[in-house]
């Protein structure tokens, strides 16, 4: 599926960015695998009850390069320039196509302000946790390990009672045609997940 469902601030609930940072060897690409496996992953069990394009939606970060948007897709802004303080991020939706207008509330024509994340709260935290298990250093220490390791049993622990639909959920609810099948390389079948073709996939970090 897709590795910008995550951005680099979902995991302040779990390490700070230096933190971060240490485990992943300042190597952002590491940390965009991890988050490609963990998404997969969890798609395995939930396909069993939902459409995957619709849990784990696309989420663009903007980066103030005249990147194109299409209607209804949703981009996220940083509203703290200031990198040495604590990040504000702010989520917008396209009201129409356009390219290299800022997401703000200042453009009521381009972009609808959302008041919260556009994304399931609880399938965020856990594709945080088990991507941060895929990327603990093989040399922590073994109570940070064990700590990390209990982090990705609760999350797939989460994932199979929700595929034996055993959790009420809020989640988008799908007739079995209509799931996605995730496959390697994080695409979907037989969904209509189409391939952004204008430059809009989110590279990293």
């Amino acid at each position: 599926m897709h590795s910008n469902f995550l951005h680099r601030y979902d995991y302040r609930r779990r390490l700070s960015e230096a933190d971060l940072l240490d485990f992943i060897e300042g190597d952002w690409g590491k940390l965009a695998e991890a988050q490609k496996s963990a998404i997969e992953e969890m798609g395995e069990y939930m396909a069993a009850r939902s459409s995957l394009p619709k849990i784990f939606i696309r989420l663009f970060a903007y980066n103030g390069t005249g990147q194109s948007f299409a209607a209804g897709e949703l981009a996220w802004v940083n509203a703290v320039g200031d990198t040495n303080l604590p990040p504000e991020v702010q989520y917008y939706r396209a009201v129409k196509a356009n390219q290299g207008i800022t997401p703000s509330s200042d453009n009521p024509a381009y972009w609808q302000p959302l008041t919260t994340d556009p994304r399931s709260t609880i399938v965020r935290d856990f594709a945080v946790d088990i991507a941060l298990y895929r990327v603990v250093p093989a040399n922590s220490p073994v109570e940070i390990a064990s700590q990390f390791r209990q982090f990705y049993d609760d999350a797939i622990a989460w994932c199979k009672v929700y595929m034996k639909n055993e959790r009420p959920t809020q989640l988008p609810q799908e007739p079995p045609g209509d799931r996605g099948i995730l496959i390697a390389g994080g695409k979907v079948k037989p969904g209509n997940d189409r391939q952004d073709s204008r430059g809009n996939d989110y590279k990293g970090w």
